[in-house]
């Protein structure tokens, strides 16, 4: 038996182990070209959405953060100064309607200086900032109507008024410093 394996071998198994190794090297060379054309492609890939990313910084670093960061500082000055007459005490609704009012005009500047500029950069990043930015304004309507909140009493002004807006503006901030294109 064994003299028999050695004969297929020298006689026919030579070709056929040759043949063998021949297909092997074909699919092998096959497997590395798909997986260097397959690298090729996602490097190729990753390199335009790391400089698509990059752009998207560098606009929001220049459009945003340079010129109209001021306008929101600005607008959270205002709003404070403008809110303060809610400590006032026997406030009328009307009274309260006007700072109110007051108060949101500050919010349509803000929208029309900083809000809306976001948009030439992402529109995720502009949902999430005027979506904080409309929270804010309702609960301070919701706050100044509210008959059960005494904003005259100092504690209660600042649960209600100067608190939401130091969380508004960190979270704002944090929303945009977080932004990664």
């Amino acid at each position: 038996m064994i003299m028999c394996c050695n004969y297929i071998l020298s006689v026919g198994g030579a070709t056929t182990l040759e043949t063998v190794g021949d297909i092997s090297t074909i699919v092998i060379a096959l497997v590395n070209t798909f997986l260097v054309w397959f690298i090729f492609i996602k490097t190729r890939n990753k390199g335009n959405e790391d400089k698509e990313q990059s752009r998207k910084l560098d606009l929001l670093k220049s459009l945003i953060l340079d010129h109209n960061l001021k306008h929101f500082y600005s607008f959270f000055e205002k709003v404070e100064s403008v809110l303060k007459g809610l400590k006032s005490t026997g406030l009328s609704d009307d009274q309260k309607s006007t700072i109110v009012e007051l108060g949101n005009d500050e919010f349509i500047k803000l929208r029309k200086k900083f809000t809306d500029s976001l948009l030439a950069v992402d529109q995720n990043l502009y949902d999430k900032v005027l979506e904080c930015s409309d929270q804010l304004q309702s609960n301070i309507s919701n706050n100044a109507f509210d008959p059960g909140n005494n904003l005259s009493h100092l504690p209660k002004y600042e649960e209600c008024i100067e608190n939401p807006l130091q969380l508004t503006r960190t979270e704002i901030l944090k929303i945009l410093f977080q932004y990664k294109g």
